[in-house]
């Protein structure tokens, strides 16, 4: 027999228990030193910390809730729980059906009160013979010191040798988590049965060792001379699946099939299941496949629900809709697993139709009201885009517990409603008090996409009173909040303070770096970064090349290009998006356009980013085609591409193709224009001189118009010479921004383009007035990969009398071709 188990059991050696073997302790097994209060009248030691009265968590059902013990009993009483204190006799097979019956009702502290109340009248414990049971209801209280006591009483009542009451004891000790006393227990029981190594099994995967579950699996087989039962194999295959061991739990497979358990329904989920978590797709079907042969088991919800969420789980989303709808028309009821499976798949495919289906679906079968499947409608509605009836669902449902309102305010914030987020953790606090580290996250992302410094620190106050301020993922949301709101040295600060700094905190402070423009500071991070081992990924890559955008210095750009082909990047779409943006704002279209050309897959940010390129280098007809292009290829256009085509038709004085994609915006996509799109019509219209038309358009915005928008038609009004529009103009950009030492510039060279000295000097008298001061101009140059920089009238260059002197020649060369200097119109198509 041994042989036939070791050759359809094969796991591993049964010397190779050491992934468990730390937890025992040889010394002090039983312990005998600890207190043991049950033969004292009060006992209050044990089970409760006031005077003795027990309160059951269901009184419904609680025969023995606030029974308070005298210690000296009266000769005559009323019959309680089942005896009275003037009996003579305790009829022990009532008292044991009686905590065997409060144990299996959950009721736990009553069970051990009843126990507790016979020997206060007088009853021998050693005459008492339902200790499994009783120890049953102390593992109940998942409490180690209770459970030590019960041992150690069990212990000196002389007991212990009794392998059922071992075994209980040993199973207490599991439920209370108390991994070291269970496994010590287990080392030295002189004899083991099956229960016992089942109790092990289980109670070491749950313990989330399951590798050490499997090497006890494999011991029982080598020392046991018995087969493992249909409960050894289940918490085995639960281990298998867990570490996706699917060598393993082949083998266990073979195992059932021999010994015929493969037609056990528990089993036959375990194996699906196991099979679904190694992503062996095919054994899980096979499994099904042949419980749906068995007639008895075939209506088993149970087995459809894990067939479908392992489908769900590895992507297959048609397989599971398919199955779903089999599992309908068979004449199963679904119950609330299978629907969040659904829930979940329509959530993962985007799928609202399917949804919105499933939702009626739900009502037919009084399933609308469960807690889990709200909290998936939720999820499944934000996903796909419909906050409106997500939101109507959490306020509708009667269910909110903490799960549901963490995902109502985290998708608030995963789907452009940050502000509602906030209001949400508000109402949360107001009514249940500290929220939980998910919600401060949410929290914190809010009030980065808000730019909300003030709240984010009321975040951060609230986070350092929880005592999550150092964890790893609110640090990272915290960098990225000051990195948002433009306090880099928060952000420094709070990084440091971490203790530990994973991908994502490094990438939220590189990020950071970027978004304010500090160069320096960004590549310094990444150095650093690279110093402690850490692998960038996508994300880094992107701030990287932000950072060489805003320098426009190829070679570095080139650097950082070769370093991600080297890395394996080259086919990851958010890094290719970044490599066009930054090739073209580096002044090479032709690199921007060659990476767009090779990627295998493109997304909208693809096409935005090389159509922006495309317009930036006046490429205007090239771009066209590829907007048109783009919309063949499937791709919805949004209010990036549009503010990209407006931009070139400005750059290039196409109006009527300008008024062409703006009504398209509005009427074939539906979407609404922003100021950047109004900005970039009224500088079109400017620059060909349509001013009034642009002045109407301005007044006529649905939105508030920025100091920006009027800028720009106060410089066409200056190439055009409309000395009142300007100063009519420049009144509203003054009101918007009283400081703006810009626009007033701007306006002072206007007037002294028209001659009108006096206005000159008055605007030039509120500037000095004012203490305002315009910051000197700043370019560089790329020269034999040397960056060169120059401010507005700066000498400080060492070949600044060469630099000058072609300046000098230059101009006379220009002179003598004709050059004069001119007001030049922009010629467009109307």
């Amino acid at each position: 027999m041994k042989e036939i188990k070791m050759g359809t059991v094969g796991l591993l050696h049964s010397n190779s228990l050491h992934m468990y073997s730390h937890y025992k302790d040889q010394n002090n097994l039983f312990m005998p030193s600890f207190k043991v209060t049950l033969f004292s009248p009060s006992y209050s030691g044990l089970c409760s910390t006031k005077k003795p009265s027990f309160v059951s968590s269901t009184p419904q059902k609680n025969r023995f809730t606030s029974s308070h013990f005298e210690q000296n009993p009266p000769q005559k009483s009323k019959p309680e729980h089942g005896f009275s204190s003037n009996s003579p006799v305790v009829d022990v097979s009532s008292v044991g059906k009686m905590i065997r019956g409060l144990t299996d009702d959950g009721l736990f502290e009553d069970a051990i009160t009843v126990y507790l109340k016979i020997l206060q009248y007088g009853f021998q414990a050693v005459e008492f013979r339902f200790f499994p049971c009783l120890i049953k209801a102390f593992g109940g209280l998942c409490d180690v010191e209770k459970a030590r006591q019960i041992h150690g009483h069990v212990l000196k009542l002389g007991f212990f040798d009794d392998l059922y009451v071992q075994n209980s004891i040993l199973g207490m000790y599991w439920k209370c988590g108390d991994v070291k006393d269970a496994i010590q227990l287990f080392e030295k029981m002189c004899e083991r049965d099956l229960v016992s190594w089942n109790t092990m099994i289980s109670g070491v995967c749950q313990s989330g060792n399951h590798l050490g579950s499997l090497m006890i699996f494999r011991r029982m087989i080598d020392e046991l001379v018995v087969y493992p039962n249909r409960i050894s194999c289940l918490s085995a295959l639960a281990s298998c699946a867990s570490i996706e061991a699917l060598i393993y739990g082949r083998e266990i497979h073979g195992y059932l099939v021999k010994t015929g358990l493969d037609v056990d329904e528990f089993l036959i989920s375990g194996l699906i299941e196991m099979y679904m978590k190694c992503a062996d797709i095919r054994s899980a079907h096979r499994v099904f496949k042949s419980m749906l042969d068995k007639e008895s088991i075939r209506a088993n919800a149970v087995i459809w629900n894990v067939m479908i969420t392992g489908y769900v789980s590895n992507g297959f989303l048609s397989l599971a809709l398919k199955l779903f709808l089999e599992m309908l028309n068979s004449g199963i009821r679904p119950d609330s697993s299978t629907m969040v499976a659904i829930l979940v798949l329509c959530s993962q495919s985007l799928n609202i139709e399917v949804g919105k289906q499933i939702h009626g679906l739900l009502f037919s079968y009084g399933l609308h009201t469960d807690v889990r499947i709200e909290t998936s409608l939720i999820e499944m509605y934000f996903k796909c885009g419909d906050h409106v009836n997500g939101l109507k669902i959490f306020c509708q449902s009667k269910n909110h517990n903490l799960v549901m309102w963490s995902a109502v305010i985290s998708n608030s914030v995963n789907n452009g409603c940050p502000a509602k987020s906030l209001e949400l953790l508000q109402d949360y606090m107001l009514e249940y008090g500290f929220p939980d580290s998910i919600m401060l996250l949410a929290a914190l992302r809010a009030c980065s996409s808000l730019a909300l410094k003030s709240q984010g620190l009321q975040i951060h106050v609230l986070a350092v009173k929880l005592a999550v301020d150092s964890d790893i993922f609110v640090g990272g949301a915290l960098v990225d909040m000051y990195g948002k709101c433009k306090d880099m040295k928060s952000a420094h600060k709070v990084f440091w303070k971490l203790p530990f700094r994973d991908l994502i905190s490094w990438n939220a402070l590189i990020s950071g770096y970027s978004q304010n423009e500090c160069v320096d500071e960004a590549l310094k991070a990444f150095h650093v970064m690279q110093s402690e081992q850490i692998r960038p990924n996508a994300v880094t890559a992107a701030s990287l090349l932000s950072v060489c955008a805003q320098l426009s210095v190829m070679n570095l750009c080139k650097e950082i290009h070769c370093y991600l082909l080297r890395q394996g990047f080259e086919q990851n779409v958010l890094v290719n998006n970044s490599l066009i943006a930054t090739y073209s704002k580096c002044g090479d279209i032709n690199c921007s356009w060659t990476i767009f050309k090779n990627m295998p897959e493109r997304n909208e940010v693809s096409w935005n980013s090389i159509i922006l390129g495309l317009g930036m280098h006046g490429h205007t007809f090239e771009m066209f085609d590829l907007f048109e292009e783009m919309k063949e290829a499937g791709k919805k256009p949004d209010g990036i591409t549009f503010t990209s085509l407006l931009s070139a038709c400005s750059h290039a004085g196409r109006v009527q193709m300008g008024w062409k994609y703006f009504k398209s915006m509005v009427e074939d996509y539906k979407l609404e224009p922003q100021v950047e799109h109004y900005t970039c019509m009224v500088d079109l219209l400017g620059r060909a001189g349509h001013l009034n038309e642009a002045y109407d358009l301005i007044l006529a915005m649905p939105c508030v118009p920025d100091d920006r928008i009027w800028g720009s038609l106060l410089g066409s009004c200056r190439n055009h010479g409309n000395e009142k529009l300007a100063e009519l103009v420049a009144n509203h950009i003054f009101k918007l921004d009283p400081t703006s030492i810009g626009y007033r510039v701007l306006l002072a060279n206007m007037f002294e383009d028209f001659g009108r000295l006096n206005e000159l000097f008055r605007v030039r008298s509120e500037i000095k007035d004012m203490g305002l001061k315009k910051l000197p101009g700043c370019s560089w140059i790329e020269v034999n990969n040397n960056i060169h920089i120059f401010v507005a009238g700066d000498r400080s260059h060492r070949q600044s009398h060469d630099i000058y002197a072609a300046i000098e020649n230059l101009t006379l060369e220009m002179k003598r071709a004709g050059y004069f200097t001119h007001l030049q119109t922009v010629k467009s198509d109307s």
